[in-house]
């Protein structure tokens, strides 16, 4: 299981100190990128390394806020379908409650340079053929 922290920045929240839901899906874009150099799928020195992939579809369910200053943690989790990459995503705050703060689901696919949906590429079909995929979890809410 891959997890991702991110700590609550004054700018990501609103006058109560309550994260914009709007910065969530930044939160998991943080998470999958970081996923995705971890794994030597994404190069920062090549400029295109992680331009060839559109984001297909978002979703996203806030159970309970972040607030300014919480240290989030983002668990992600990846699958391949065909031509599509499927994340899932739970965050939750260790330091205030064990609690689920939101879960998102996002899925992508490759582009070629004409902008046409094309094969992962191999690289990529290695790294999510091993991935383990715990359980869907959006279907538990």
């Amino acid at each position: 299981m891959f997890t991702y922290k991110h700590r609550v920045q004054f700018y990501e929240t609103d006058m109560m100190g309550i994260v914009h839901h709007a910065n969530y899906l930044r939160f998991y874009e943080e998470a999958r990128v970081d996923w995705a150099h971890t794994h030597g799928l994404l190069d920062y020195q090549q400029k295109n390394s992680a331009a060839q992939f559109a984001v297909l579809d978002t979703w996203v369910r806030h159970i309970s806020p972040a607030k300014f200053g919480d240290e989030l943690e983002i668990q992600v989790q990846a699958k391949m379908e065909k031509v599509r990459i499927t994340f899932e995503y739970q965050m939750r705050c260790p330091e205030r409650s064990k609690d689920l703060l939101s879960v998102a689901r996002t899925m992508h696919c490759a582009l070629d340079e004409n902008l046409k949906v094309m094969r992962l590429p191999l690289r990529m079909r290695e790294v999510l053929e091993k991935e383990v995929w715990i359980e869907t979890w959006l279907s538990n809410l």
